[in-house]
């Protein structure tokens, strides 16, 4: 699904930055691509493979913004996380100038879009390791309508821009019973964790039995 893209010719030309200790280089999330990193945190979990073997060079795609220090991500965001647990020796940075049209900011969070898309279509993943509701409602928040407009069309030839639970279950390789039963052991989870937490605390068996209390400080303490 995903297309190549030549970043030199959308963004500008890059320049590349040969650095040894990433986990001491100055790296952060861009903050309008907050949203795709947390969907690729939580599909991160569950990743089975060691894609670090896969990577064919030590290479990272990064932006320069002149109104901050150090470099962001915006992209890339499944070789950046690999980066992070298994830092490289040595890393090329492929350092493109942050973009500040409007237009070529949401090309770019398309294009982070389908790499999500592609990433969790090419590699396994371990879903008792992931929350499926919050990953999915992490991707209808996060991810460009355009990319799940595209990717229902191709799978079930229906013009939805919401990535439903079916779809998810296609895409993680596994069956709706799976994400189902996933599903109901978080509920459960939960359910016992906040049964476990009513026997100690007034406060929270409060809040069980009568959803719209409102809290104050008092009723906090003396719980």
């Amino acid at each position: 699904m995903s297309n190549v893209i030549n970043f030199s010719t959308e963004f500008g030309m890059y320049k590349e930055s040969d650095c040894k200790n990433f986990d001491k280089i100055n790296l952060s999330i861009h903050p309008t691509f907050n949203g795709i990193f947390y969907c690729f945190l939580e599909l991160y979990k569950g990743l089975q493979a060691n894609i670090s073997q896969v990577i064919q060079n030590q290479k990272l795609i990064v932006w320069k913004d002149k109104d901050t220090t150090g470099y962001l991500i915006a992209n890339s965001m499944h070789w950046y996380l690999c980066f992070s647990k298994n830092p490289p020796a040595d890393v090329t940075l492929l350092v493109y100038p942050y973009p500040k049209s409007h237009n070529k900011i949401e090309q770019l969070k398309q294009i982070s879009s389908d790499e999500f898309i592609h990433f969790i279509s090419s590699f396994r993943f371990d879903i008792n390791q992931i929350n499926p509701i919050k990953l999915q409602r992490l991707i209808n928040a996060h991810i460009s309508f355009q990319t799940i407009l595209k990717l229902n069309k191709e799978k079930s030839q229906k013009p939805h821009s919401q990535m439903s639970l079916e779809l998810l279950a296609q895409l993680l390789q596994c069956s709706r019973n799976q994400l189902n039963q996933r599903i109901k052991k978080i509920n459960q989870q939960r359910t016992h964790v906040l049964n476990e937490l009513s026997l100690n605390s007034s406060c929270v068996k409060e809040l069980i039995d009568h959803p719209n209390t409102s809290l104050n400080t008092e009723k906090i303490w003396r719980s």
